[in-house]
């Protein structure tokens, strides 16, 4: 067994080989104009901001399709169109899902990933990345192919599976799935960059890993789908290779990445929680063991709840029992066991220092509880799945679970490390808090006046509906409205803060996973585990420094290197507090 000190020799070693890679990687990006850099990029910083700015884009574009939809309903209960006509509401409709899952939240996971892997294992560098940014542009450019569908989107949501959409719809849906397994590559490749072996993978990168390999499975059947509907009559190209698709086979294929889709935010923010949550509670994780045996039953439930959407087809009553009923309810448990360790990690709220970061994270959690609560009881009961799916009931759950719980984390997430991605402090506090607020208040009067009125009826995939309806259509409207303000309100601080902001104290690696990182190891040596088996150690201050040497010293042991090379301090005045 290696000593303490000689692990750490070969920790700092290994720090120093990624240092000087990472140091040609900016001399590299140094030789590149802004414009250049905003096309590819190699730091792994400025690939995780334009991901955010992206995702802040499409969170704008499929915001305003939104509004729209909002306006036209909460101002008219007869179809008569005020803001839009009848067969563009459902177009817009199609567009505001698309951009606002694939495009927004889809994008933001992208940005978590790439920026807090390489900073959590500290090696600062992105595996492959030709393929991540050239699957960032493809992504943008599928997700803007589907929003050229024309009238035909407007079946996603009137016409039962398999959809027929316009040719520009599929074509974008299948160049958006090659994207997407072309980052989730990049991403899986980042994290093994940092492995050593013999050592355990932070935890919130065994969240994120996990999160990737599970999409990218789910990705394969709804690609076959995809490429089924394309080259068949009803694909639009007069490529007919196959005949029109058996409409329930094709949408077992199709919806089996359904779940997998909704967990893929939550799966990445659950890990960038785990990282960060210490921070403010100012101890390790409750358990990091207890958390890590979450990630495996995580990845087996997530991928296997999906045929609950499928509830009204004759799918065999085995397939129900398992997937629908008793995988939909199981889920719950390792969810409810993460908010537990959560909890407990924060303690007395009322002992916490607030900022509007840990406002949105702890917030995340108390709407993802929520949403649970209200989801179980109903979608996997075979009797009542089909009519829920149909009112307004399943669409507020829709939005506890994506807007309030996963975005909202997500925002939480940005307030917390974004200072250390953006090399500035927030510009504003207050406005921080009123984003906040406007947020959790417009979204939540929207969940909650379409949970009531989906109890009572309120029906959706329609343009018109009882003028007994019309005022929860309203409460809808206000709501949207009052979250879209409160995202004008974050663009503008994001603005100033890029432009005015007090610079941070720059450092090799952010401080944040230094903190993040010498807490779990202190976590993990308290539940256990030997040294050999913690992950590598980052430097207390955040800093490699460049020696001059004709052997580099490399804290307490001697490493034979050129002449120039990295010294990475010690950990332990860090993981002492």
């Amino acid at each position: 067994m290696a000593s303490v000190e000689e692990i750490r020799r070969l920790e700092r070693e290994k720090l120093a080989e990624w240092a000087e890679e990472y140091r040609r990687v900016q001399e590299r990006e140094s030789k590149r104009s802004l414009l250049i850099r905003v096309l590819y990029s190699e730091d792994y910083r400025m690939l995780s901001l334009k991901m955010t700015i992206a995702g802040l884009v499409w969170l704008f574009i499929g915001g305003a399709f939104a509004l729209m939809l909002r306006s036209q309903a909460g101002l008219a209960s007869t179809g008569i169109p005020i803001v839009v006509e009848p067969s563009y509401y459902f177009q817009a409709m199609t567009n505001h899902v698309m951009d606002m899952i694939f495009g927004a939240a889809f994008t933001f996971v992208f940005a978590l990933a790439f920026y807090m892997i390489p900073a959590l294992n500290g090696a600062r560098l992105i595996k492959w990345p030709k393929i991540a940014n050239v699957g960032f542009w493809l992504n943008n450019l599928a997700i803007f192919m589907m929003n050229l569908g024309g009238v035909q989107n407007q079946y996603m949501f009137t016409f039962l599976n398999p959809l027929q959409a316009s040719p520009t719809w599929y074509i974008g849906y299948g160049l958006m799935i090659v994207a997407e397994w072309m980052e989730m590559a990049s991403v899986i490749g980042t994290s093994f960059i940092g492995r050593i072996k013999g050592k355990l993978v932070p935890t919130a990168i065994g969240f994120i890993v996990m999160d990737m390999i599970l999409m990218a499975l789910a990705n394969v059947s709804v690609f076959i789908a995809d490429m089924w509907s394309l080259f068949s009559p009803i694909g639009g190209l007069g490529i007919n290779l196959f005949g029109v698709p058996n409409a329930e086979v094709w949408k077992g294929l199709f919806w089996f990445a359904d779940h997998p889709l909704v967990y893929f935010v939550p799966y990445t923010l659950s890990g960038a929680t785990v990282a960060l949550i210490p921070l403010y509670a100012k101890r390790p994780l409750y358990s990091y063991r207890f958390t890590r045996w979450l990630i495996p039953v995580l990845f087996v439930l997530g991928g296997s709840v999906y045929v609950h959407h499928l509830g009204d087809d004759p799918w065999p009553l085995i397939l129900r029992d398992i997937f629908a009923q008793t995988s939909t309810a199981l889920i719950a448990i390792p969810f409810a066991a993460f908010w537990l360790v959560f909890f407990i990690t924060l303690g007395d709220p009322r002992k916490l220092k607030w900022d509007p970061g840990l406002a949105f994270l702890y917030a995340s959690a108390v709407w993802n509880i929520i949403g649970g609560i209200q989801a179980e009881p109903t979608n996997p009961v075979q009797a009542i799945d089909p009519t829920i799916h149909n009112t307004g009931w399943i669409f507020s759950h829709f939005h506890i679970m994506l807007a309030l719980y996963s975005v909202g984390g997500v925002f939480g997430a940005l307030y917390a490390a974004g200072p250390y991605l953006l090399g500035r402090k927030w510009y504003s506090q207050r406005l921080g808090w009123l984003h906040f607020w406007g947020w959790n208040a417009g979204m939540g009067l929207f969940v909650v006046a379409s949970a009531i009125g989906g109890f009572y009826g309120l029906i959706r995939r329609e343009v018109a509906w009882a003028a007994f309806y019309e005022p929860y259509y309203q409460l809808l409207m206000i709501g949207g409205w009052l979250a879209g303000f409160s995202i004008i309100i974050f663009t503008y601080n994001l603005i100033m803060t890029l432009l005015y902001g007090e610079k941070v104290k720059e450092t090799d690696i952010p401080l944040w996973a230094v903190l993040s990182i010498a807490l779990e190891r202190y976590g993990l040596r308290r539940e256990g585990y030997s040294e050999e088996e913690l992950p590598i150690a980052l430097p207390a201050d955040g800093m490699i420094r460049l020696v001059e040497a004709n052997n580099m010293q490399i804290a307490a042991g001697t490493a034979s290197s050129p002449a120039k090379g990295y010294q990475a301090s010690s950990e332990s005045q860090v993981e002492s507090k």
